[in-house]
């Protein structure tokens, strides 16, 4: 990769005492950047919730209160896009995005779960996978500002990992039960709005109720292929989510895998 190329795919901007990371999605991403799970002041590791051990009897009351709410100025926002780009799913192009149809997977049913077993050097597993996730989520969905190199897996959908099929937002701030966005494709808020929602399944409930209790990231030995994990507050997600401290739980991800969560890296390519 010549010089010039290099720059091309990676630009830094420094404006303000903020800098933010450019990168070209329209390449399939061959050669990967590393960033570091702290990605810059007032962005927090998701590793270390500081959460209960025990779930509180009035835990959906303590869920819902934690819904993002409008700021008093809508136009002002410290991290991200202002809240009303987000909410509206402003583009740059001045268009809102629409949902692509999306069927429900199959149901998984199980009798436990557990942690996911770690990385050998933590940087490329199973938690790093989840991070990367979450940081997607935001970047996508306005409430970031970090853009990091991303590959697309059969779906066509721009991915932390090949080897994920599919990831779907849990939703835990409605006035509903948890349900989970029908949706192949990151679900940012204006694209959720366009999408079914579905109860969870056994395997879904058995994840939020240890996420409830300070797990982080779980799988099921049942069920190999997949994975649960947790969305807490950090930082830049108190502006909004105002009724929130650091580490609460905001949601979670259900993830669909092509390999067994063991197997499961940042580099990992599909059977």
């Amino acid at each position: 990769m010549s010089k010039l190329q290099r720059l091309a795919l990676g630009v830094v901007v420094v404006a303000g005492g903020m800098t933010v990371f450019f990168v070209d999605r329209g390449r399939r991403a061959t050669e990967r950047i590393d960033v570091p799970f702290e990605l810059g002041e007032g962005v927090d590791s998701l590793h270390e919730p500081i959460v209960p051990t025990e779930v509180p009897a009035d835990i959906r009351e303590l869920e819902r209160s934690r819904r993002a709410r409008r700021p008093a100025d809508p136009k002002r926002k410290t991290y991200g896009r202002p809240y009303d780009s987000v909410l509206e799913g402003w583009n740059h192009e001045g268009k809102l995005p629409r949902a692509k149809p999306a069927e429900p997977m199959p149901s998984t049913s199980c009798r436990s779960v557990e942690p996911a077993p770690k990385h050998v050097a933590d940087v490329s597993g199973p938690y790093r996978v989840h991070d990367l996730a979450v940081s997607d989520f935001e970047t996508a969905s306005g409430f970031g500002f970090v853009r990091m190199l991303f590959e697309k897996n059969a779906r066509g959908v721009w991915v932390a990992s090949r080897a994920i099929d599919r990831v779907e937002l849990v939703s835990l701030l409605t006035d509903s039960e948890p349900s989970v966005y029908v949706l192949d494709e990151m679900a940012t808020p204006p694209l959720a709005r366009q999408a079914i929602r579905r109860p969870l399944d056994e395997f879904e409930r058995l994840g939020l109720d240890s996420m409830r209790r300070g797990e982080h990231l779980v799988w099921t030995r049942e069920a190999p292929t997949r994975m649960f994990g947790a969305i807490r507050a950090r930082t830049q997600c108190l502006e909004c989510h105002t009724n929130a401290e650091k580490g609460d739980l905001l949601g979670a991800f259900t993830y669909y895998l092509t390999v067994p969560v063991e197997k499961l890296s940042v580099r990992t390519d599909p059977d």
